[in-house]
């Protein structure tokens, strides 16, 4: 009984809108409101090139990479990097990079780029001089090289401001053989702390 008295009362008003509907159709000199124009789709940011921003400490470098679109702010992905190279007859040849980033927490995560060829177990042995060496695992490989992935680098860290401090990298190659590459800690406690503030380096480094 209430559905049948509900329908009624909503013909009931149906009803009593039709006219007036009927009405302002019928009126001869009532205006036709103008079309709403079409909504113009919405921008689509444009990207801009990506601006570099480095500061060398030492044997490393303070490196921010700034990626926007216009209109957009900044994203700014900051690490600190040291690249080993080998020089030989005009070629060069990455024999390691060594980047430092913030961690999730606090502290340090590190990020090594070992060359292709490596064996993947037992991974890269990293020291500071005769410390124990703390064992990072490859994450991926592709056409650039072997990568190890954030690793907390709080054991490797707490042994780099002795003046004398030296940084070391043991490697296993598919052949079997081990190789330890070494690599300078000389600026790396200030490289550290300037990324630590969030500040990036005022210089942009212009491609080229």
């Amino acid at each position: 009984m209430n559905f049948l008295r509900n329908s009624v009362f909503v013909s009931c008003i149906l009803a009593s809108l039709a006219p007036l509907s009927a009405l302002a159709a019928d009126q001869p000199n009532a205006p036709t409101p103008p079309a709403a124009p079409p909504a113009a789709p919405p921008a689509q940011p444009v990207a801009v090139a990506p601006k570099l921003f480095a500061q060398v400490y030492g044997d490393w470098v303070y490196r921010c990479l700034s990626n926007a679109a216009e209109g957009q702010p900044a994203t700014m992905v900051c690490s600190v990097q040291q690249q080993l190279v080998l020089k030989k007859d005009g070629h060069v040849t990455q024999l390691l990079t060594v980047t430092f980033v913030k961690g999730d927490t606090k502290g340090h995560d590190v990020n090594i780029l070992a060359p292709l060829g490596v064996a993947l177990k037992p991974g890269v042995e990293l020291s500071v001089n005769t410390s124990k060496p703390v064992a990072a695992a490859y994450s991926f490989c592709n056409e650039n090289g072997c990568f190890v992935i954030n690793q907390p680098a709080a054991h490797f860290t707490k042994d780099i401001h002795s003046n004398q401090a030296k940084g070391h990298a043991k490697i296993g190659l598919m052949n079997g053989k081990l190789i330890t590459i070494d690599f300078s800690l000389k600026g790396l406690v200030p490289a550290l702390a300037a990324l630590d503030s969030g500040v990036p380096p005022a210089r942009e480094v212009k491609p080229g």
